[in-house]
């Protein structure tokens, strides 16, 4: 299994669910995988050298989608590989695209969340981050913020969207810029009030305005992450989010606090 590398996991053994994987054969082939419940222990099927070395060998071809078992004699093998239609981001508003086998993970942020080294991503050969779906039923997520993006558009909100991230042909999320800064504080209030304000003069309310997703950069403050955002003319909801301002700020709690700068 020397070929095969575990891009991705959903490991869920408690509640009795298979487990997902998302692995790359061979260095260009994407292969989502399913493990039948009851397969293999937890503890193999969490630690990916463990698991490659208990898989069945992949069957050769074109496949993106396969399930594997345990026959009754305990070895375990594909009960199936088929090539399916796995959904993409269909709101494609920018003008480039790189696929995610040209880029260098270099360091994981989040569960769907990487910094990457792209030299022929950013005109400054600067680390960039990468933001994508893992698995199929992530995609909708990665589609609402890819719009958001398209909102604020050049209006010094948010990093700079850099392009759209492709997987084998179809659109699994889109690389930005990397911010230079720190999370905010108390302090900083008046800058978050500040950027808070013009997002919502574009009509968009944000949804999770918790102070892990605005970076301050310099005197300036800007959103990191719009997966909740959604376009509205409610200006009384957009009045207490604004009014949460001061309340988040001040949370020590730790919501929403994976960092990606």
């Amino acid at each position: 299994m020397s070929q095969i590398e575990i891009l991705s996991q959903e490991v869920d053994t408690d509640n009795g669910q298979p487990s997902y994987y998302r692995m790359l054969d061979g260095g260009k082939y994407f292969r989502y995988i399913t493990i039948d419940p009851g397969t293999l222990d937890e503890e193999d099927l969490s630690f990916p050298p463990a698991l490659l070395e208990k898989l069945p060998a992949f069957p050769a071809g074109d496949w993106n989608s396969g399930r594997i078992a345990r026959a009754e004699n305990g070895v375990l093998y594909f009960v199936e590989t088929i090539k399916k239609g796995l959904p993409s981001i269909d709101h494609i508003w920018h003008e480039k695209s790189f696929d995610y086998l040209s880029l260098q993970m270099k360091k994981r942020l989040g569960a769907n969340v990487h910094l990457v080294t792209a030299p022929h991503v950013h005109p400054e050969n600067r680390d960039v981050i990468a933001k994508f779906a893992r698995f199929p039923w992530e995609v909708e997520r990665y589609a609402l913020e890819t719009k958001s993006y398209e909102w604020i558009k050049g209006h010094g909100i948010g990093p700079q969207f850099l392009g759209h991230l492709t997987e084998d042909g179809r659109v699994i999320g889109f690389l930005m810029e990397k911010l230079e800064g720190r999370h905010a504080t108390i302090a900083d209030l008046p800058a978050c009030k500040e950027v808070v304000g013009r997002l919502h003069a574009l009509g968009i309310l944000h949804g999770d305005l918790n102070k892990h997703n605005f970076l301050i950069t310099g005197k300036d403050a800007r959103i990191i992450d719009f997966e909740t955002a959604k376009l509205s003319s409610d200006r009384d909801k957009m009045y207490q989010e604004a009014q949460t301002l001061e309340k988040e700020l001040l949370d020590e709690s730790g919501r929403g606090g994976m960092s990606v700068i």
